[in-house]
C-alpha cells in the first residue's frame, strides 16, 4: 500500500563534487553524489534514512531530478524527489512495503511558485 504524500521538506544531505571510492569513475554516478540522511517534515517529524535503497536521476526537459527510495526508523519507507533546478525536495510517497516501488519509476511534475505551500504534481 502506498500514501500519497506530495509534501515539501527540508533535507539534510551530502553533497559530493567527486567519487571518494578509489577505483574506476566513470559514468553515471552523477545521481550517488547526493547523500539524504534527515528528512524534516512541517508536521515536526523527524525521518532519520537509515539506507537509500535505489537512485536514479530523470530529465524532465531541462531539468534533472533525482529519486531517492529510502529506508527510515521504523521500518518505513518513502519516495524522494530533488529537483535540481528549483533546489527543491519532495516527499511523494510512503509506502508499507519497499518492495512495491523498487521496479517502478515516477515520472513527476513539480509546480512551485516560490511561496509556502505544498507541491502539485
Amino acid at each position: 500500500m502506498q500514501t500519497i504524500l506530495k509534501e515539501k521538506v527540508n533535507v539534510d544531505a551530502i553533497f559530493r563534487s567527486f567519487k571518494e571510492e578509489k577505483g574506476k569513475k566513470g559514468a553515471g554516478w552523477e545521481h550517488k553524489r547526493i547523500e539524504p540522511r534527515y528528512v524534516n517534515r512541517k508536521n515536526k517529524e523527524v525521518l532519520k534514512i537509515q539506507e537509500v535503497r535505489r537512485s536514479y536521476a530523470q530529465r524532465k526537459g531541462d531539468r534533472l531530478q533525482v529519486h531517492f527510495v529510502i529506508h527510515c526508523d521504523g521500518d518505513r519507507y518513502f519516495h524522494l524527489v530533488y529537483d535540481a533546478e528549483k533546489i527543491l525536495w519532495i516527499l511523494l510517497y510512503e509506502f508499507d512495503d519497499q518492495m512495491l516501488f523498487d521496479e517502478k519509476e515516477v515520472d513527476v511534475d513539480i509546480q512551485w511558485n516560490g511561496m509556502s505551500g505544498s507541491a502539485s504534481s
